[in-house]
């Protein structure tokens, strides 16, 4: 593992830098980008390029992306709004593509808007080339840049904050659960976003809530779901506890910059676990690596002699989730526009989404025996004529036979003598 797991926590509301570890480091992004992506979207909702029911066509080249994936048809369409949400909770590449072509017009076109906004922001530590997270060397972000983020997206979007907080959907009848584990096992947890890669490791921006404060832990690097998980939670619960201690006073944007690249954890995560070689590059639950439990150490430097942190479980059972139903298709009580859009972009895939009829199974096929087969039926026309054929049949040897003439009478017998 790297020397230090980057780990941030600023309070959501003004900006001020409750702890910082590595907070500046150099570190790649994995799905975390999805959340650049999300602030993109809503941007161009906010301007009126598009709306929650736009629809978006899923295209050859997002159907090529690399898992974690929908796999849809190509030419389906979605909602902005239904994408979305996959995007948040399934963390699926080939939809942040069709977001990106369906808003940007091109993913290059649309990348560029991600770089433009991040420096907009003050995220001058990030840099992205695409637009799911997908592994690329010169994709690269910081513990500081994704708290700015998190913030940004609360701030400038709050009615969009739902988003974030989505623990599940339904799909017809397929359910898509969510990464974030802290979203049903940890108390005032509200949202955000997680990433995985080989050489990015566990990563998660989360936010929590409770009462009228609000915080977000940025935790990056680490071996396991359940280790991010848990770290997370220990600095969320140590910030709620007595985060006055730790004020620094400084603003989460001007905290010093750390040179350096960011480092390589496939070796540390991924191959030393040999895990399957198709989990390189997938983001996760991390339910198939091999877990380990975090211990945290560095929660020492937290606390102070006037706070000592006392062991407790941070992390409840799972609580029920309700899934959010989603559906494919452009929205049939949306505008006829849209609808007639949709039909436009793809003719065959833009009705309305119902669920589909189950097929027919075919009737068996009857077993060959050795008896003639039945006569093909005659056509209707030949039916009909059939009985006239019968009738007309039957009246002509009677006619016939009333058209001979009379036998002669027999000549008479002579008379004996």
């Amino acid at each position: 593992m790297a020397a230090a797991n980057p780990a941030l926590v600023v309070d959501a509301d003004s900006g001020r830098v409750l702890h910082a570890e590595d907070a500046t480091r150099s570190w790649y992004p994995a799905s975390l980008t999805k959340l650049m992506t999300t602030y993109v979207v809503l941007s161009a909702i906010r301007e009126g390029r598009v709306t929650g029911d736009t629809p978006l066509l899923y295209t050859a080249a997002a159907q090529a992306q690399p898992a974690s994936k929908m796999g849809f048809p190509v030419n389906t369409i979605l909602t902005v709004d239904n994408a979305l949400k996959i995007l948040m909770v399934k963390s699926a590449n080939d939809v942040a593509v069709t977001l990106a072509e369906g808003v940007g017009g091109s993913v290059p076109a649309f990348v560029d808007e991600m770089n433009r906004t991040a420096r907009g922001l003050g995220m001058t530590q990030s840099r992205f080339r695409n637009p799911n997270g997908w592994h690329d060397p010169e994709q690269v972000t910081s513990a500081r840049d994704m708290a700015i983020l998190g913030r940004a997206l609360y701030r400038d979007f709050p009615r969009s904050a739902s988003l974030y907080k989505i623990a599940a959907l339904q799909l017809g009848n397929r359910t898509i659960r969510g990464h974030n584990a802290l979203l049903t096992r940890f108390p005032g947890a509200d949202g955000m976003k997680t990433g995985f890669t080989c050489p990015s490791g566990f990563n998660l921006v989360a936010s929590a809530q409770r009462g009228k404060r609000h915080l977000i832990v940025v935790v990056l690097g680490h071996a396991s779901a359940n280790e991010r998980t848990e770290r997370a939670a220990a600095l969320l619960e140590a910030g709620f506890g007595k985060w006055t201690f730790w004020r620094t006073g400084q603003e989460v944007a001007t905290l010093p910059v750390v040179n350096g690249a960011a480092p390589n954890l496939r070796a540390e995560v991924c191959e030393r676990k040999a895990a399957p070689a198709a989990v390189g590059e997938v983001e996760d639950d991390g339910r198939h690596m091999v877990e380990a439990r975090s211990q945290n150490a560095a929660l020492s430097g937290l606390v102070t002699s006037n706070y000592a942190a006392e062991p407790k479980q941070l992390l409840l059972p799972p609580a029920p989730v309700v899934p959010v139903p989603i559906f494919l298709g452009p929205n049939p009580n949306g505008k006829p526009e849209y609808i007639a859009l949709a039909d436009k972009l793809a003719p065959v895939a833009a009705a309305p989404a119902v669920p589909e009829p189950k097929p027919k199974k075919a009737a068996p096929k009857p077993k060959k025996t050795d008896a003639k087969k039945p006569a093909a039926a005659k056509p209707k026309t030949e039916q009909k004529k059939q009985p006239e054929k019968k009738a007309q049949a039957q009246q002509k040897p009677a006619a016939q036979k009333a058209a001979k003439p009379a036998p002669p009478p027999p000549a008479p017998k002579p008379k004996p003598n």
